[in-house]
């Protein structure tokens, strides 16, 4: 009697590849979301595969998807990085962002069912929750759901998917200016939500483009906001002059 090892069935094979190659995906996901990754950084697949306790085959098909999602760059000499921000080319893409979630919000009011709607107000459900808990990792993750919901309710999945690819390249955007200015349930931003809804459900496609272009817009304006802030502001550096004229003795 064979009393070896049982072989495992091809398809449990490719459940547990596929899993591997999920979990790897997620984790670099997040870690380049928020920066834990740098841009530019270098990915090596032997090293990621040591880290993820797997072969470099489901590392290899993550960097892939990774690429996809305008994440990470794989050059010709199969080398990848992390994608790197070019600043000179922040207009365009804000420029870009703009123009297709005003597409895609405007086509939801006009070709939404009854599912995109559930989709879309629960998807805005746990944003809220996220916001409330004042965890950004998980707001932002549950912003970029929410307005993929309303993109898939245009019913155009070209504009869906490069709407998508623009979504995540800015998170990493959205983390560096959300974890340091924050993001709280009264501000405009957060409120546009539950409008954007209504006129989605009203089947308003003009007031939603109006408000998907608001929406644009503050992103802008808080992400430029973060830009020029400066910490050294609330500083005060006093001269020697000063310290000398301090501590003499009064007259």
């Amino acid at each position: 009697m064979n009393i070896g090892k049982a072989a495992t069935p091809a398809g449990s094979n490719k459940r547990i590849k596929g899993e591997r190659q999920k979990l790897v995906y997620q984790s670099l996901r997040k870690e380049i979301q928020t920066l834990a990754l740098r841009p530019g950084e270098a990915l090596d697949e032997t090293t990621l595969a040591r880290k993820f306790n797997t072969s470099r085959s489901p590392v290899r098909e993550a960097l892939i998807k990774l690429a996809g999602d305008g994440l990470v760059v794989m050059l010709p000499n199969r080398s990848t990085l992390v994608a790197s921000f070019d600043l000179l080319l922040l207009p365009k893409y804000l420029d870009a962002l703009s123009l297709l979630q005003r597409s895609t919000h405007h086509l939801a009011a006009l070709n939404r069912r009854e599912d995109h709607l559930a989709a879309i107000k629960e998807a805005q459900s746990i944003f809220l929750s996220s916001v409330g808990e004042q965890s950004a990792t998980a707001a932002i993750e549950a912003n970029l759901k929410f307005h993929l919901a309303i993109s898939e309710a245009s019913g155009n999945p070209y504009l869906t998917h490069a709407y998508k690819r623009l979504l995540n390249e800015g998170i990493r955007m959205q983390h560096m200016h959300i974890e340091y200015l924050g993001w709280t349930p009264d501000e405009p931003g957060v409120m546009e939500h539950q409008a954007m809804i209504e006129t989605i459900q009203a089947r308003d496609p003009n007031a939603a483009e109006q408000l998907a272009r608001s929406h644009a817009e503050q992103f802008d304006h808080k992400f430029i906001r973060f830009l020029s802030h400066r910490l050294s502001e609330h500083i005060q550096i006093n001269s020697y002059a000063d310290r000398k004229t301090a501590d003499a003795p009064p007259k």
